[in-house]
């Protein structure tokens, strides 16, 4: 303020001085409070992710109500209506047929074109690519019009992965449940539910390193100050090192060892989480984890206590036998209330073995003794390495033996078959487990009036004349009840087999015991040609017998089982083939086997597969081709489905 001069105008600039004075000052404490208020952004909600989670879920019940509803109403017309003439398609293109093509078209893309080294089907892919990009953008994204933005700061974008990485944890839990509420709302069973669990878990691990990363670069001198932050650091550890035992390479080949650091170091990671989550009162999203973890664990040993103590059957032990060529026949009996479902499969334990349970495929449909209540329970397992290799020199002595088995299940929601006008099994090594017992359960449909089938095709292929032997009575024995009415094609492919050796004496090679719990294959490219035709020999098996039930998972050999190239035929007949079971030598040309089918098909098509990878490969490759695409679907070529069992660890 300037003192100068003692006039009225000084005076009067005095005056002046002091307002414009107490104005600038009132300026400068808005522009303060502004500037204040501009650093308060909106903040983060990470709640809005579940909303598009929840979405999704919504969609996918959608849809399984639709494929229900559809299934509901061909099986009453299965029940209720005069079959009709068959037509072949026109070869027209029918704009009616549009909602099939797209069908179709969805199809090719989603589940069977895989991308090469990363193991995924497109759709998998796909979704992991979205599902980490919409994650990250939620991270970096600004949430408001204030300048200057923020979302790009260490403070900001540290928070919001924390934030989001705490919030998906229930969801990566739940994913991972063997009991799973998304199964039954869905129609998708757990073990391909674990494939989303995997994808979850993997963005949180990323949003974690986010989170610890921007931290660092806010402040590096209080990343440890408080105990609560230890606890973070210690968490990211352990998830971080579970991550990488599950990679696919370290995990299939040390299952062992990634089972039980994965429940251990988890366990940590949660309690780390709860911890360093609490004084920031993110600790909503991990209380439901305990609540989720915990419901799981109270149901799956109520249901050990119920089938393996409450309803515990009179002879409660295991029968273990040793049926030749590395095989084991591992039979038991339960009172399962409302039985199982053809196709599904338990976790078995042997106390004696330890603790660990492994997944194996029953084998035989339910059939329960009214007198007992107790049904059989049949696996067919292949002595690989690790506890089946164990269980197999239990039996060395005397070629079988008894011991204590618990059992957990049954699982998995297999895809019902009653629909389907054609319906064609694939099967390779002890893959035939799951397709056996789902063509078993389809003929008794059928004699039930139940389902719409009027074509089956039954191929397995399987190295030597031994491992036929192992179900061949129980084969022969579905054969032989077939209906009159039903065109059945039973064909068994020795793989190991030439003119020249004997299929009885074919030796198996060696496999890492890393895959005693799977039916994945070794890698496709060590059988990249076949060595025998299929042309070399037929031979037609006769039907007469009866027969116990087998079957189960293991893994066998992978990529001997190539699709190769074929021209359409002409289609099956009316007249129904004098039952029996073809058996070839050489491989089945999966691709050929496929088109004839479908195109011969005078309704919707079913496809089962189980087995080594280069079979499931194969089968994905020819339904890819155009004889199964939405082109043909517009001229009048039935639609596909495409159903593949594998226990991926």
């Amino acid at each position: 303020m300037s003192h100068h001069g003692h006039d009225s105008t000084s005076a009067t600039s005095s005056v002046a001085s002091v307002v414009g004075s107490t104005i600038a000052a009132g300026a400068s404490k808005t522009a303060a409070a502004s500037g204040h208020n501009a650093a308060k952004h909106t903040p983060a909600h990470p709640e809005y992710v579940w909303y598009a989670i929840l979405g999704l879920l919504g969609l996918a019940t959608i849809l399984n109500a639709l494929f229900l509803a559809w299934a509901t109403f061909r099986r009453y017309r299965a029940r209720h209506e005069q079959p009709r003439s068959a037509s072949r398609p026109s070869g027209r293109l029918a704009l009616r047929r549009i909602p099939q093509a797209i069908l179709s078209a969805s199809r090719i893309m989603s589940y069977r074109l895989r991308i090469p080294y990363v193991d995924m089907t497109l759709l998998e892919l796909t979704l992991v690519i979205l599902y980490m990009a919409g994650c990250l953008a939620w991270v970096f994204s600004p949430t408001d019009n204030i300048k200057p933005s923020n979302n790009l700061t260490p403070n900001t974008f540290s928070g919001n992965a924390g934030k989001l990485a705490a919030a998906q944890l229930p969801l990566a839990v739940v994913l991972a449940l063997k009991n799973n509420p998304i199964s039954w709302l869905t129609g998708l069973s757990h073990e391909k539910l674990v494939l989303m669990h995997r994808m979850v878990s993997r963005c949180i691990f990323v949003l974690t390193w986010l989170h610890l990363i921007g931290e660092y670069y806010r402040s590096p001198a209080k990343l440890l100050s408080a105990h609560w932050k230890i606890a973070g650091l210690v968490g990211a550890i352990a998830q971080t090192i579970t991550t990488l035992f599950g990679i696919q390479a370290i995990r299939r080949r040390y299952y062992e060892v990634f089972y039980s650091t994965h429940v251990a170091l988890i366990l940590i990671f949660i309690v780390c989480m709860h911890i360093h989550a609490a004084p920031k009162h993110y600790d909503v999203y991990v209380w439901p984890i305990w609540v989720i973890w915990g419901f799981d664990r109270i149901l799956r040993a109520s249901r050990y206590v119920l089938f393996n103590v409450i309803l515990k059957p009179k002879d409660s032990k295991a029968r273990v036998e040793d049926i030749g060529a590395g095989g084991l026949r591992v039979s038991l009996k339960r009172r399962i209330p409302g039985g199982w479902k053809a196709g599904q499969h338990v976790f078995l334990a042997f106390p004696k073995l330890g603790i660990e349970s492994h997944p194996f495929t029953i084998g035989n449909v339910y059939e329960k003794d009214e007198s007992t209540g107790e049904a059989e329970m049949v696996f067919i397992i292949r002595a690989m390495g690790g506890q089946t290799r164990t269980l197999h020199g239990l039996t060395a002595p005397s070629g079988s033996c008894e011991l204590a088995a618990f059992v957990d299940g049954p699982y998995g929601l297999p895809e019902d078959l009653r629909p389907f006008s054609t319906c064609v099994f694939i099967a390779g090594g002890t893959g035939v487990t799951y397709t056996i017992s789902r063509m078993h359960q389809l003929i008794r449909d059928i004699l039930a009036s139940n389902a719409h089938a009027t074509r089956v095709v039954f191929v397995w292929a399987v190295r030597t004349q031994a491992e036929y032997e192992w179900i061949s009575a129980d084969l022969s024995k579905i054969v032989a009840l077939a209906p009159a009415s039903l065109s059945l094609t039973v064909e068994v492919f020795l793989t190991g087999a030439s003119a020249g050796r004997d299929p009885m004496t074919e030796s198996l090679p060696s496999l890492d015991k890393a895959y005693d719990v799977e039916k994945t294959g070794t890698d496709i490219a060590q059988w990249a040609r076949p060595d025998a035709s299929a042309d070399e020999k037929v031979e037609e098996i006769d039907t007469p017998a009866q027969g116990s039930g087998s079957s189960t998972p293991t893994k066998t050999e992978g990529g001997y089982f190539e699709s190769g190239t074929a021209t359409p035929t002409a289609p099956c007949g009316n007249g129904v083939p004098r039952r029996g079971i073809v058996r070839r030598f050489g491989r089945p040309d999966v691709r050929k086997i496929l088109e004839e089918e479908v195109t011969a098909s005078q309704g919707a098509v079913a496809v089962d597969v189980s087995g080594p990878d280069g079979l499931v490969d194969a089968v994905r490759s020819a339904l890819t081709q155009p004889f199964a695409g939405p082109i043909a679907t517009l001229k009048g070529t039935p639609t596909v489905l495409l159903s593949v069992e594998q226990f991926r660890m």
